[in-house]
């Protein structure tokens, strides 16, 4: 069980993209497109099931606040890590959304006349983003997984759409992509007042940058920019 607490925000993110494989898999080995709505609607409903456990399983939590944190470094040179975890919020928007997954996936069992497969496997991959940018605690994580939501979104829009489906979906990525980029400008700039503030290596660590905030170490300008 401690393997589970230390790795549940993970294993939530990882078993959309193990049932993305498995939609893939079963497509190209036995290609009844029946079979693959029931094959992501397992696994909608496992990662729902394992969501559970973030009620059930009583996780450490940090003086910060946060429950489930797993951090370990990636990027040494910019001084980032894979850092996730959870707090009052984000515990129950991350079990909103494997909750509503599997009703996605009903409420479109009829609705998908063509390409099911990678209808399906946008889907799931949208779910592990989603529940990647909810979890992240590292800025720069938190913006590669908002990104990596929009790939899926672009298709799910543009493909199966409605009648002016790619104007919709292409409006939809530039506007969003552009307002992403706006938002890593500032990431980036946290990144060196908090270098600067502290007198050492930058930081995208959320819960570090919320600390030096509320010792008042980064300039009030900054936080109400």
């Amino acid at each position: 069980m401690d393997f589970i607490s230390e790795n549940l925000l993970t294993i939530l993110i990882l078993v959309p993209v193990f049932g993305a494989i498995a939609v893939l898999g079963h497509a190209a080995f036995w290609k009844q497109e029946s079979h693959i709505k029931w094959v992501t609607l397992f696994f909608t409903v496992v990662n729902f099931l394992v969501s559970l456990f973030l009620i059930f399983e009583k996780g450490a939590v940090s003086a910060a606040g946060f429950s489930f944190e797993k951090s370990v470094p990636w990027i040494k040179a910019i001084n980032t890590n894979y850092h996730v975890g959870v707090d009052g919020l984000s515990l129950w928007v991350v079990i909103l959304t494997t909750f509503i997954m599997p009703i996605a996936v009903i409420s479109t069992w009829h609705a998908v006349e063509k390409r099911h497969t990678a209808f399906y496997v946008f889907l799931l991959l949208l779910e592990s983003a989603m529940l990647g940018v909810f979890v992240s605690l590292d800025l720069l994580v938190f913006y590669l997984f908002f990104e990596a939501s929009l790939v899926p979104m672009f298709f799910l829009i543009g493909i199966w759409g409605g009648e002016n489906r790619i104007y919709s979906a292409v409006k939809f990525f530039i506007f969003t992509a552009l307002g992403s980029l706006l938002m890593l400008v500032a990431i980036i700039a946290l990144y060196y007042l908090y270098a600067t503030a502290m007198q050492g290596a930058g930081t995208f660590d959320y819960v570090l940058l919320l600390d030096a905030m509320k010792a008042g170490k980064l300039p009030i300008a900054a936080q109400t920019a």
